[in-house]
């Protein structure tokens, strides 16, 4: 079964500085950046997509080390959601399942492929890790609501809406990593995020 990966990396990082872009941050001996791309590569999702914009160059060549396609996104300071539709225009047609990863949000394949696993199992529209009650991401929609997912914008918070309206149909799949509440947006999160780490997930 063919399924889509898109990894967000456009953003323009605003709440980093005076650090570097979140996706050039060291994360396990590589860039942050690179460390998704290779985990998204690990995973059993075959089409990996990975949205650029701000800085696209900073990051394009270390994506054309790897088997991904890469799209520049011209609307990227338009939001999240702008990049997200991009991702879903380029998604291979025969993916039955698409993965939406954020380049600043640490995965593990292992996650990703549990995710995936409940989908196929359940056929359910949309499948999100949970880790001691918590929801987090990444989050695996199926294709069968991708008309929903292509009319996503910022004014009524993107995905969250999605979720809400498929919120009696949505797998929650325990998973046992804290990685799934990692958001790294400021110098502080950074910091945070590479003592857990450290301490292992």
């Amino acid at each position: 079964m063919i399924g889509t990966a898109i990894l967000l990396a456009a953003g323009q990082s605003k709440r980093m500085q005076p650090l570097t872009h979140k996706g050039l941050l060291s994360w396990e001996g590589k860039t942050l950046f690179e460390h998704q791309l290779q985990m998204l590569l690990q995973s059993s999702l075959s089409d990996i997509i990975v949205i650029l914009g701000h800085e696209a160059e900073l990051f394009l060549h270390i994506a054309n080390k790897y088997p991904v396609k890469t799209i520049y996104n011209e609307n990227f300071k338009k939001g999240k959601c702008s990049s997200i539709i991009c991702g879903l225009q380029a998604a291979n047609k025969d993916s039955k399942m698409i993965l939406v990863s954020s380049v600043d949000q640490p995965v593990d394949y292992k996650i990703i492929n549990q995710l995936v696993l409940s989908m196929k199992d359940t056929d359910q529209p949309i499948s999100i890790p949970i880790n001691k009650g918590k929801r987090g991401h990444p989050i695996l929609f199926s294709r069968k609501i991708i008309s929903d997912l292509l009319l996503i914008n910022e004014k009524t918070q993107g995905l969250r809406n999605i979720i809400r309206k498929y919120e009696n149909q949505i797998i929650e799949v325990p998973i046992d990593s804290i990685l799934i509440g990692l958001n790294i947006n400021t110098p502080e999160d950074y910091q945070n995020a590479m003592k857990i780490n450290l301490c292992g997930n």
